[in-house]
């Protein structure tokens, strides 16, 4: 008699679809996210395409590294949700923050093109960060074959060392006062919202360490200045960032070399 071996049984077709309509749920989700990355959206439709089909979700919490200096960057990540901190590190120095990265900004793909090592530690800022990792290949690919994205690639390199131009200016706006005051300014530009009062809100959670980190000066200076500040009613410190009361006395220490005497930090 012959006998035919059982078969493994297939899963439930229910199952497979829904599994599909899961697959391509998430790759339409991750679309829509990389659609609002300023790179990713400037290198055309097929590369946002490629880039959502191999993505992968990250999630951190802050105290965790997203990756560490030195690293061979095969990827680099575009931030979901929540703000992360490019730390570098200095040997027999303190640390310097590089820059922040928000909702929509891609970090990293300016080694990813090559696989270089990364310039610092990333790492959240806020509680909780979600990030899409994308292979730096998918840059290679759209820079190799579509000359619309080779050049829009060239216009963001230019847009991330313009980056690293306002960390100097930062570094070189004169004394410490002058340096955060550039800093909110900068935050501000790029991460504020404006109340009904005219306040500025600027949701970026950066630590005393943090901002001192930043502008190169002990925490003790930073703490002194900021309390000033808060005292005289220029801006508020919230566990989520800012608030700037009084733009314009930021932008006048800018203006001129001598700070009025109230503002002299001890």
């Amino acid at each position: 008699m012959n006998v035919t071996a059982p078969r493994e049984s297939a899963p439930p077709a229910s199952a497979a679809l829904a599994r599909l309509n899961a697959h391509a749920a998430s790759r339409t989700r991750f679309e829509g996210l990389l659609r609002r990355s300023r790179v990713l959206s400037s290198l055309g439709g097929d590369t946002v395409c490629e880039a959502a089909r191999v993505a992968i979700v990250r999630q951190a919490a802050r105290g965790e590294c997203i990756w560490r200096y030195g690293d061979s960057a095969a990827h680099f990540q575009v931030v979901v949700s929540g703000v992360v901190k490019l730390v570098a590190p200095g040997p027999g120095l303190r640390p310097t923050i590089i820059d922040v990265f928000g909702p929509g900004e891609a970090l990293g793909y300016w080694v990813a093109l090559d696989g270089g090592p990364y310039i610092g530690d990333a790492m959240p800022v806020t509680e909780r960060v979600e990030t899409l990792l994308i292979p730096g290949a998918v840059l290679r690919e759209a820079a190799g074959t579509r000359p619309e994205a080779a050049g829009a690639l060239t216009q963001a390199m230019l847009g991330h060392a313009q980056a690293l131009r306002s960390k100097i200016a930062v570094m070189c706006a004169g004394s410490v006062q002058q340096r955060l005051a550039m800093l909110m300014l900068d935050l501000n530009t790029r991460f504020g919202d404006e109340l009904e009062d005219g306040s500025l809100i600027v949701q970026v959670p950066l630590s005393r360490q943090d901002l001192a980190m930043w502008v190169g000066a002990t925490i003790e200076t930073v703490i002194r200045a900021m309390s000033r500040w808060q005292k005289d009613g220029v801006l508020e410190t919230h566990p989520w960032g800012f608030v700037l009361r009084d733009v314009a006395l930021l932008s006048s220490l800018l203006e001129n070399d001598c700070q009025p005497r109230s503002w002299h930090a001890a």
